[in-house]
C-alpha cells in the first residue's frame, strides 16, 4: 500500500473493500442544528442482522426473472442448510428442480 492508503478494520461480513484513499476521508460531525437527544449511529447488527447466522434449512431467498435474447429466464437465489445467508447462489429453474427439488 502507499502512503497515501488507509486501511480500516471492517468485519468480513460486510463485503466492503477496506482500503481507502485519506484524501477521501472525513471526520463525522454531527449537525450542530439538531437540539435533539444525541444520535446513535447504527451498529453493523442493525446494518446486517442475519449477515453472519447461519440458514436453520435450505431456504428460497429470492425469485428473479431475466430476459435474454433466448427468451425469459427464471432465477432463483437458493441458501443451503449451514451456509451463511451472504453465501447463497443464483441457480436456473432447472436447476432447482433437478438439485433441489423439495424447494418446488
Amino acid at each position: 500500500m502507499g502512503d497515501n492508503a488507509y486501511k480500516s478494520s471492517l468485519p468480513p461480513y460486510t463485503c466492503i473493500y477496506s482500503v481507502e484513499n485519506v484524501e477521501n476521508l472525513k471526520l463525522y460531525e454531527p449537525s450542530m442544528l439538531d437540539q435533539e437527544e444525541e444520535q446513535v449511529l447504527p451498529t453493523t447488527e442493525d446494518l446486517a442482522p442475519n449477515a453472519h447466522a447461519d440458514l436453520v434449512e435450505d431456504t428460497v431467498l429470492q425469485k428473479r426473472s431475466k430476459t435474454t435474447r433466448q427468451g425469459q429466464h427464471d432465477l432463483w437465489q437458493i441458501g443451503l442448510k449451514g451456509q451463511l445467508s451472504r453465501k447463497t447462489k443464483w441457480y436456473s429453474k432447472e436447476q432447482v428442480e433437478e438439485k433441489f427439488p423439495h424447494l418446488i
